[in-house]
């Protein structure tokens, strides 16, 4: 919700206080049962990417004018919208960004964050991730995180590489996914769930030829489209990391 959206709600809110003085049904019941329907009225069924690539992306759940009620509902409800739900970021402008346009104080109760960075975009979100500035931080911005998942797409893993056992093999060595894990040592809440997925993308057939090579180790999604992952592993103290071979036509590659 933005800053525009905020005063709209609240504008309709002071309406609807000046007509319904009385406590609704709803305030009759306990608090706690109030919370879960905020929370199945609010909660979104997938990721919401922010800012919306499309108009076509869904919204938080499907009640949102049920803030727009009253003050009490609203100071009771908005907490619950931004912690309910799962938002993914491409940018770090967009994840700090976010912050400063929503409102901070409800913002900053959200709980689950994704994020998709690119390789050329390492520097940048590691600088972010890194920082303890109170204005531009995953550390501020997001103090409440109880999961952090990155999709990290990295171009260590050559798709022309001639040993596919080798290239598995070395997949923990890139720099740039070990630059991540260190950003973010301390700069998570204690117990925050942190896993990144490292995307490699790599002719389908590579990927049938190395499952054969290291057997249970990749397991491959039939159902899906074909990628393959391993299972995760504690690459630092705060981060478990996973590989994930993305199937692409070798055209692509090229």
């Amino acid at each position: 919700m933005t800053s525009s959206d905020e005063d709209t709600a609240m504008s309709d809110i002071e309406q609807t206080d000046s007509e319904q003085p009385l406590p609704s049904t709803l305030h009759r019941l306990p608090l706690e049962l109030r919370e879960k329907i905020y929370e199945y009225a609010l909660r979104s069924n997938t990721t919401i990417w922010w800012p919306p690539i499309t108009s076509t992306l869904p919204s938080p759940g499907s009640a949102t004018a049920l803030l727009t009620t009253s003050r009490t509902i609203y100071a009771e409800a908005a907490p619950i919208l931004y912690a309910s739900n799962r938002l993914l970021f491409v940018h770090p402008s967009d994840a700090n960004m976010f912050v400063h346009l929503s409102s901070p104080g409800y913002s900053r109760c959200v709980t689950n964050v994704c994020l998709r960075i690119r390789d050329r975009d390492v520097r940048l979100w590691s600088s972010y991730l890194g920082s303890a500035l109170p204005y531009r931080s995953l550390q501020h911005d997001f103090p409440r995180l109880k999961s952090l998942w990155i999709f990290f797409r990295s171009s260590f893993w050559s798709p022309r590489a001639h040993d596919l056992t080798e290239s598995f093999r070395r997949w923990l060595e890139d720099p740039a996914l070990r630059e991540i894990c260190t950003h973010l040592e301390d700069r998570v809440p204690k117990g925050a769930d942190v896993r990144l997925v490292c995307v490699h993308r790599v002719p389908r057939d590579h990927i049938h030829a190395l499952a054969q090579e290291v057997g249970e180790e990749l397991n491959i999604n039939k159902t899906g489209t074909g990628e393959a992952r391993t299972s995760f592993m504690k690459l630092s103290k705060v981060v478990n990391v996973a590989l994930e071979l993305a199937p692409v036509d070798p055209i692509a590659l090229m």
